[in-house]
C-alpha cells in the first residue's frame, strides 16, 4: 500500500489515500453534497448516519465538516480499505463520531445478529451509498482486485445495496445514491421494490451541454410516489474550471 496524505479543502479534514487502490473524485464531493443539504434542511436533525461502500471514508470525513450529525457510519467490504477509514477518522479526531465496519452489504442482508451490531433493523436516519457502478465484470480491463471491489458489483450487486439501506433506514429516512444514467431504469424499479421511493433526480455532465455521466437520486423510506426531476447541472463551466454547483459543495463562491 503506497499511501499519500491530501488536504480535502472542506475545513480542516485530511485524508490518508491509496492511489493503488482508490481515491476519492467528483463523485463523492457531489453525493456528500447533495445529502449534506437536504439534511441541513430538516426540522429534525438526523442522528445517525451510513455510508455503505465507504472506501477510505471520504464521504463520512466530508459530513463530518457538513453537518452536525452525531454518528456517522461506514460499511467497507476491504479490510485494507477499512482499516484506512479507521485510521482517517482518529486522523481527524472523530474516533467517538465515525464508526467505521468491516463488513459486506450482504453481511447485513444475511445476518441479523451483524445488523444488531450497527443497532438493528430501522435505526439509520440517512444512508448514503456510491456503489460499484457496473453490473457483474463487464468492462474490467485487468484492474487489480481492490479497483475491480470498488468499481464492478462482483461482491454485492445494486439491489443488495438496495435492500442493505432498507433494511437500515428507518420509516421516511433518506437513501442518497450516486450512480451512472444508463442503470436509471434499475435505481427506480429495485428502489421501489424495497420501498425506496425516488423523489428526486438530478442528471450531471462533465461539461455544460455535454450527455449526463452521472446522476444523483433521493430516496424516501415509506415515501409517497412523486418525482421531482432536477435541473442538469456540470461539474466544470464553460473554461474548464469547476462550476458554480460544484463550488457551493466546496463553500466556495465563483468571482
Amino acid at each position: 500500500m503506497s499511501r499519500r496524505m491530501d488536504e480535502t479543502g472542506f475545513g480542516s479534514v485530511k485524508i490518508l489515500q491509496d492511489p493503488d487502490t482508490f481515491c476519492y473524485g467528483a463523485d463523492a464531493v457531489l453525493l456528500a453534497g447533495f445529502a449534506a443539504e437536504r439534511l441541513n434542511a430538516r426540522k429534525n436533525r438526523p442522528e445517525r448516519l451510513c455510508d455503505l461502500g465507504t472506501g477510505n471514508g471520504i464521504i463520512p470525513l466530508i459530513l463530518s465538516h457538513k453537518t452536525e450529525i452525531p454518528e456517522l457510519h461506514g460499511l467497507e467490504v476491504q479490510e485494507k480499505m477499512a482499516a484506512l477509514a479507521r485510521e482517517n477518522a482518529e486522523l481527524n479526531h472523530l474516533e467517538g463520531r465515525m464508526i467505521v465496519h468491516h463488513a459486506n452489504v450482504r453481511d447485513l442482508i444475511g445476518s441479523a445478529g451483524k445488523l444488531e451490531e450497527m443497532g438493528g433493523p430501522g435505526s439509520f436516519d440517512a444512508v448514503t451509498s456510491n456503489p460499484p457502478y457496473t453490473a457483474g465484470t463487464g468492462g474490467m480491463h485487468g484492474e487489480n482486485e481492490a479497483k475491480t471491489i470498488a468499481r464492478h458489483e462482483v461482491l454485492g450487486s445494486l439491489e443488495e445495496f438496495l435492500q442493505c439501506a432498507s433494511l437500515l433506514l428507518r420509516h421516511r429516512g433518506d437513501l442518497f445514491m450516486i450512480h451512472r444514467p444508463s442503470r436509471l431504469v434499475d435505481l427506480c424499479v429495485l428502489s421501489r421494490k424495497w420501498e425506496l421511493e425516488p423523489k428526486e433526480l438530478c442528471f450531471i455532465s462533465g461539461n455544460p451541454g455535454e450527455k449526463a455521466n452521472l446522476i444523483l437520486m433521493h430516496c424516501v423510506k415509506g415515501g409517497g410516489p412523486e418525482l421531482k426531476v432536477l435541473e442538469p447541472v456540470s461539474v466544470r463551466d464553460g473554461n474548464g474550471g469547476f462550476s458554480e454547483y460544484m463550488l457551493s459543495f466546496y463553500e466556495r463562491c465563483v468571482l
